[in-house]
């Protein structure tokens, strides 16, 4: 560890504050290990991140990312970007300062201090794992609400449109209320629910869905605790697809709490399996939940990308 330089990017706002906090303790710690000062990046805005993570891409330093899901997303996004969506050169570090937290959860890091330690020592060790990504492209929605340029988009964590999207845009706003914020908002939206219809061509396969939402997951969970993909991991090379088609209110609602443990993967009415590609047609733009994030556009396309960046994690 001794001559080693960093940067931590941070979003200061992240988990009612606590990022600062933790910001500070972690750069305690570094300058310890490595006789070195932590240079410090804090965010002011969620665009802030993109531009953080783009301009402090170098030889010089390693970066590491503090925040919530978003924030991870948002800065690997920013050195997409840098690189033209050619899949990251160097390993980045990631520690958690957000209140849900899911991606951490594949690796049983459900806590900053559990998260710090294992950092230092994968650093110490050199010690990286392969992350798999997907590239989403749509087009940009028009003040006159017609479809604009292209956008390109990366997801690590979760994507989905439909009721995922609402309950995230919804647990967005509620976020001053902690990890309890998507369940709450869950619950709000599943009273409320009507039923989205998509044109799909799922692996070159034509298919029309009236379901509830769609989600493309990389990870296993979502919203925090969630277990929304049980069976897919972050470098099996392959994406996991959930779309429910159950109807009624009541029926849905009854079957949501299943998601937490993983067990509405074998109900009859939901449709799962692993996945490559995906493209929906849809005459309306979509909101679209995109690792914890909303974008918002027209005929979205997804298609893996294995191993496209490297985390800092020990190697059990």
């Amino acid at each position: 560890m001794k001559g080693k330089f960093a940067v931590l990017i941070f979003n200061p706002n992240s988990g009612k504050g606590k990022a600062k906090e933790r910001a500070i303790d972690f750069a305690e710690k570094w300058k310890e290990l490595t006789g070195n000062e932590l240079r410090l990046r804090p965010t002011a805005s969620l665009a802030d991140i993109r531009v953080a993570a783009n301009e402090t891409y170098t030889d010089k330093e390693i970066q590491i990312f503090m925040g919530g899901d978003g924030t991870l997303s948002e800065s690997i996004q920013g050195i997409s970007e840098k690189l033209n969506f050619k899949g990251l050169t160097k390993p980045v570090g990631f520690l958690p300062g957000g209140t849900g937290n899911s991606f951490l959860r594949d690796f049983e890091i459900k806590d900053y201090k559990t998260a710090r330690e294992m950092l230092l020592s994968a650093l110490e060790k050199n010690s990286t794992i392969n992350i798999d990504s997907a590239i989403i492209t749509y087009n940009k929605v028009n003040p006159d609400l017609s479809a604009g340029d292209e956008s390109r988009r990366i997801m690590f964590n979760i994507w989905g449109v439909g009721l995922i999207s609402d309950v995230t845009k919804l647990a967005i706003r509620m976020r001053k209320i902690g990890s309890a914020n998507y369940t709450i908002a869950s619950l709000i939206k599943l009273l409320t629910h009507k039923p989205y219809e998509l044109k799909t061509i799922i692996d070159g396969v034509e298919e029309f869905l009236k379901c509830n939402m769609l989600t493309v997951s990389n990870s296993r969970y979502t919203g925090g605790k969630m277990q929304i993909a049980p069976d897919v991991r972050v470098n099996d090379g392959k994406l996991f697809l959930i779309s429910p088609m159950i109807k009624g209110r009541l029926n849905l609602f009854a079957n949501f709490p299943k998601i937490f443990n993983g067990e509405h993967v074998n109900h009859p009415q939901i449709k799962t399996g692993f996945i490559k590609k995906i493209e929906i047609n849809h005459h309306h733009p979509l909101i679209m939940n995109v690792d914890g994030e909303l974008e918002e556009g027209f005929n979205p396309k997804m298609q893996i990308h294995p191993s496209y960046f490297k985390i800092y994690m020990p190697v059990t």
